[in-house]
């Protein structure tokens, strides 16, 4: 195994000793604050400078700032967040948030917003390495808790890639007592359905127990579901999925994602949390294909449970069937304002505009079955 492989730390967060260091180098840098004028624009630089010049810990960093940063999204293109079950977490325990996975940034900033608001520690974020198109967008994540998952590592070292990331995450949960949010699959979900990869699990299982169960177990998994009314990259994804069903070429921008995704309205968002998942020794088959696979289907039948399908769902389950049969959950007037909203969203989109139109229903009727 390579050397490197065998430590943490070019894919860990910044430790605080690093922080303060990190934060002036961040403040030499022109784009981060053509940044901060384009997201938050009532932020003046010279009381950022001077800010940051008094922290020295990833907890002042998040209290001081990213609190804030994520508050301003939610007021500025929400309209409103709700969540359930935060209350119920034990604060004696870390656990494993397994979510499922809409928006680059959003989906964790909320979860940990609402951590921070209930007093409890926020979590460790998982990361694609893909996303750090910058060393300011690298600094920016590692500062606020991300580590890296090497998705664009040689073919023949991605075992060893997976078997460092499946320790540190058993690490960070067992031995530092810290939680971590992971995504249910590489990526976010494209299509509307959110399924859990069974690829995800069996990288978890890669440390810990001989006993599948009792090594799930071990990590204390939650499962957790982010409901967006208006996903704020649904013309994005419309977009890259007419372009592989015509099976054309289609360049992501990552960076547009991540400032759409922050910058795009999303009407109402809810978020939730169950129970940690009750994995008895011996609860899972022996073999660890059949063993992943049992237990992807029970985190599918949880997130399912827990994600709160909104107007915009109903109505498109009924556009994609051509029936009525949900016109109970939704007026005229919402049904009207979707309509247009599809419309208006198209404009711009690179494609057929019947295709794409398409594509965004399903999006949104995705977790309902047809």
């Amino acid at each position: 195994m390579e050397e490197h492989l065998l430590s943490f730390e070019d894919i860990r967060p910044y430790h605080d000793e690093e922080v303060h260091e990190v934060l002036q180098r961040v403040c030499q840098k022109p784009s981060f604050f053509q940044l901060i004028r384009y997201l938050f624009p009532q932020m003046r630089q010279e009381e950022v400078v001077e800010g940051f010049s008094h922290i020295h810990s990833t907890r002042a960093f998040q209290a001081l700032y990213i609190h804030s940063a994520i508050r301003s999204i939610v007021g500025s293109s929400t309209d409103g967040l709700s969540y359930s079950g935060i209350k119920e977490l034990a604060k004696d325990r870390p656990h494993l948030f397994l979510s499922n996975h809409r928006d680059i940034i959003l989906d964790s900033a909320f979860l940990n917003i609402l951590l921070f608001e209930h007093g409890l520690e926020t979590t460790q974020i998982a990361i694609g390495d893909n996303l750090m198109v910058s060393g300011l967008v690298t600094d920016l994540m590692k500062l606020n808790k991300s580590f890296i998952v090497h998705r664009s590592a040689p073919r023949h070292l991605m075992m060893a890639y997976s078997q460092r990331l499946s320790r540190y995450i058993r690490h960070l949960i067992g031995e530092q007592g810290a939680s971590v949010w992971l995504a249910q699959r590489n990526g976010r979900t494209k299509d509307g359905r959110d399924q859990t990869a069974p690829a995800l699990l069996k990288m978890l299982a890669l440390s810990g127990s001989d006993d599948l169960a009792t090594a799930f177990a071990e990590l204390n998994i939650v499962p957790m579901a982010v409901s967006y009314e208006y996903e704020p990259c649904d013309g994005l994804k419309a977009e890259e999925l007419v372009h592989q069903d015509l099976g054309l070429p289609y360049e992501k921008d990552d960076k547009l994602a991540i400032i759409q995704g922050i910058r795009a309205p999303k009407g109402r968002v809810h978020l939730a949390v169950g129970q940690p998942l009750a994995l008895p020794p011996g609860s899972l088959p022996t073999n660890r294909n059949e063993a992943c696979r049992v237990l992807a289907v029970r985190l599918d039948e949880a997130i399912d449970g827990l994600f709160r399908r909104w107007p915009t769902h109903y109505i498109a389950a009924d556009l994609r069937d051509g029936s009525t049969r949900f016109e109970g959950h939704y007026s005229a007037a919402e049904k009207a304002r979707f309509l247009t909203y599809l419309d208006t969203r198209i404009q711009g989109l690179k494609g057929d505009p019947d295709r794409l139109r398409h594509k965004l229903i399903d999006i949104y009727a995705g977790m309902i079955p047809a």
